[in-house]
């Protein structure tokens, strides 16, 4: 499969998770089930993740991914579904991409609670903002920076 369809795929689910935390303000198991399955395998049959990530750089992915929203978890400022998707999007990023992932996500998050915070939107003031949404804008980014020439996406 092609490094741009397979991103491109990639894509479809990411909006469909971020549409859906938008709306629900959660993250369905259905979706992450989606990319864990296919991703698990790869790393079972193959040796290595879909992105090429040998079998111990997805894990380590999926721990450094999901450990800074486990601690937003633990102090009830993300929901699990949003440690579950930052772990899955670390196992198959791998970890030498997940850092790059998480960096964009938390500016975006940033920018979000800023604009939540200046009271230009109340109602997401008032309530979780849709953390997803920040996570797979950080996940598609990073998969497009990896289609740049040589030197523009490291």
């Amino acid at each position: 499969m092609g490094s741009w369809l397979l991103t491109g795929l990639f894509a479809v689910w990411a909006f469909a998770v971020a549409v859906y935390d938008v709306r629900q303000r959660r993250v369905p198991n259905a979706l992450l089930i989606l990319l864990a399955v296919p991703s698990v395998l790869s790393v079972v049959l193959d040796g290595h993740g879909m992105l090429g990530a040998s079998g111990w750089a997805s894990l380590a992915g999926l721990a450094i991914g999901a450990a800074p929203l486990f601690a937003g978890y633990l102090i009830h400022q993300v929901g699990a579904g949003d440690v579950k998707l930052s772990g899955l999007q670390g196992f198959v990023l791998g970890s030498q991409s997940i850092g790059k992932a998480l960096l964009i996500s938390g500016v975006v998050l940033g920018l979000m609670s800023a604009y939540a915070l200046l009271g230009r939107n109340r109602k997401a003031s008032q309530s979780r903002l849709p953390a997803a949404l920040a996570l797979v804008i950080g996940f598609v980014a990073t998969l497009l920076l990896g289609h740049l020439p040589s030197g523009w996406g490291t």
